[in-house]
């Protein structure tokens, strides 16, 4: 597939004025097929494939949508899985990602505060990075009833996040969850989610500013009665 990589500085669109800002978004066309369909997003005709990527730059939005054909542009979406995407399903869109090499979680072990009923056949964290997305039954991780469940994957090496995609389950429990990251023993906040996540939905997550770490911890931080569900959880790295 054609791979286009832009540089691109964010810039905030106000009627027809484009007025550049200091930092700077890299995004590039998708490698790989998106398995989630969006249901809503924000709309609008644009003059080229950089104003579309301005304009979701300017909103912190990690994959956005271009169609050459009416120089229209779809970005700040909601996406809900779709596990019958095998083929392109935004066509006549192109989608393009915030620049990332990798999904650095895929086949790591995490770790979590709890599993429930400590049965790891049915609920074990691995099911969370092995690469297959259930949103329903078993076969995903699933804590226990705590205050602050959590969620953390050790990466190989210290390396600088783009972004995560978290694959809620058929539930709207995914709610007020803190991104949390650590090159030592102690983990600092750098992002949040508050939620609560839709069934199926597919949550794009980054952190408030340039990180590089090498734990990623996922934790609800709010609320006493809380359970931490996760299908699926990918960690793109640059």
């Amino acid at each position: 597939m054609y791979f286009c990589l832009l540089n691109l500085m964010i810039m905030s669109f106000s009627m027809q004025t484009i007025a550049q800002t200091q930092s700077a978004y890299r995004y590039s066309r998708s490698k790989s097929n998106l398995l989630f369909n969006a249901v809503t997003c924000l709309d609008s005709g644009v003059f080229s494939l950089s104003h579309c990527a301005a304009l979701a730059g300017g909103s912190k939005t990690v994959t956005f949508f271009y169609n050459e054909d009416d120089n229209r542009c779809q970005w700040d979406c909601m996406f809900l899985y779709n596990e019958n995407c095998t083929t392109l399903c935004t066509s006549p869109w192109s989608s393009y990602e915030l620049e990332h090499v990798r999904n650095a979680a895929l086949h790591k072990l995490p770790s979590a505060s709890s599993v429930l009923q400590n049965a790891i056949s049915l609920w074990s964290p691995a099911y969370a990075t092995d690469g297959i997305i259930q949103t329903t039954g078993t076969e995903i991780f699933h804590s226990a009833q705590e205050v602050s469940p959590w969620l953390m994957i050790a990466l190989q090496e210290i390396s600088t996040i783009s972004f995560l995609r978290v694959y809620n389950r058929d539930d709207y429990r995914f709610h007020d969850v803190a991104v949390e990251v650590s090159n030592s023993s102690e983990f600092v906040q750098c992002g949040f989610y508050k939620g609560p996540g839709k069934a199926r939905q597919v949550i794009e997550l980054q952190c408030d500013s340039r990180t590089v770490a090498q734990q990623v911890r996922l934790k609800i931080i709010q609320g006493t009665e809380n359970y931490l569900n996760i299908p699926e959880l990918e960690i793109y790295i640059m």
